[in-house]
Formats: C-alpha cells, structure tokens, sequence
C-alpha cells in the first residue's frame, strides 16, 4: 500500500470520531467538549492540507499550524481533568511558553513553510506528561470498576500511543533526511499514518462512552 493511500485513508479517519461525537454531543462534558472542537478543526485543516497537496504546493504551514492548535487542545483536555490549581496552573504555563517559542521559531529562525520537526517533537513529550499525570491522577481514585468505559481512559490511552509513535517519527526524520535516504523516509511516514489512524479510531472508542465521563476530585485530607 502506497504512502499516498495510507494518508488518504488515516485522513478520511477523522470522520468516524467526529460522527460519533456529533451523535453524541448532548452528553459531553467540558473535556470532550473540547475534543470536539478538536475533531472540527482537524476535519478542517484535513481538506485543507490535501487540496494543497492535491494542487502540488507545499502545505507545511498548515502542518505547522495544526501541530500548535492540536498541543493547545489537548492541553486544556487535560486542564480540565487535573486535580489542583497548582497543576492546571503548570499546563496553562507550558502551553503559554510553548506558544511563545513557537512564535520565535517560526518568525525569526525557520519561517512558518518549513516543517519544524523540533516544534513538533517538544508537543509529543508534554502531551506524554499530561497522560502519565492523568493515570497516575487516575490511579489515586479509582471510582469506576471498568476504566474502559471511562472516555478520558481511551483518550489518554489513544494519546500514549500516538504521540509516543510520532515522538520517534519526528525524532528520526530529520537524520534520515540528512542522510537522504528515502526509502526509510517512506516507510517513517507509512507508520506514521498507521498510528494516525489508529489514534483516531481510540479516539472514536472513547467518545462513544460520553454517558460515562469521570471527574476525579481532589483527595480528602
């Protein structure tokens, strides 16, 4: 399966969260709320990138925009979710600081049409963080018998996985294109829309348990 296929079929994936969503969108809570407006944009920016990449320009600035949006998005899922002021403070404060360098980078180093894979790679490690502040959140108050019927469980999980996958996808593509080889660059990018894909069906799972959203509370003294 050709690299051009396996984009086309992780971008039309977007539907199956967003359908869902849609269908479900009188039980959302704030989180998923928030997921939701994330699903528009991406469908959005989805027609948008292969239009571009249809009319054979380069579309790197809409990339580059769509990783900035996603990271600020996720954040504030997570914001939501976490236990503390302090906490939330720190994510409003990572992502206020994250912004800020990527203004830096894009205005006075780089130029907002090259891909920055540096920009993209600092995203993947803090949303990494979130997750792991959320499970272990999660595991201090354990309310719910089954967790998988708990929609930030499948989003946390969907976020594990794809971010940690794309860390690494960002990590080396940048030393195999230095090294031009485009073989390997090929198959980067075939696993990369392979765990597109997959990220957006958990992301599907997850909304499809809206009835069932958990707050976790702060833990009596």
């Amino acid at each position: 399966m050709g690299i051009s296929t396996l984009s086309y079929i992780a971008s039309a994936a977007i539907v199956i969260p967003l359908i869902i969503a849609i269908k479900q969108r009188k039980y959302l809570s704030k989180e998923l709320k928030i997921l939701f407006g994330y699903l528009v944009i991406t469908f959005i920016i989805e027609v948008l990138a292969n239009i571009w990449f249809i009319l054979n320009r380069s579309n790197h600035f809409i990339i580059n925009a769509f990783v900035i949006i996603e990271f600020v998005l996720f954040s504030l899922i997570f914001h939501q979710v976490f236990i503390g002021k302090n906490l939330k403070r720190i994510v409003l404060i990572a992502t206020s600081i994250y912004i800020l360098v990527c203004i830096y980078t894009f205005t006075l180093v780089e130029g907002f049409q090259t891909f920055n894979s540096t920009i993209s790679t600092i995203a993947c490690l803090l949303i990494i963080i979130w997750v792991f502040i959320y499970f272990y959140q999660l595991l201090q108050q354990l309310e719910v018998k089954k967790l998988t019927i708990v929609p930030m469980f499948w989003i946390s999980v969907s976020c594990l996985f794809y971010f940690s996958g794309t860390l690494f996808v960002f990590l080396y593509s940048d030393v195999i294109i230095f090294q031009k080889e485009p073989k390997f660059y090929y198959h980067l990018w075939n696993i990369y829309y392979v765990l597109l894909f997959i990220f957006r069906i958990l992301l599907g799972i997850g909304l499809c348990f809206s009835k069932t959203p958990l707050q976790l509370k702060p833990l009596s003294k």
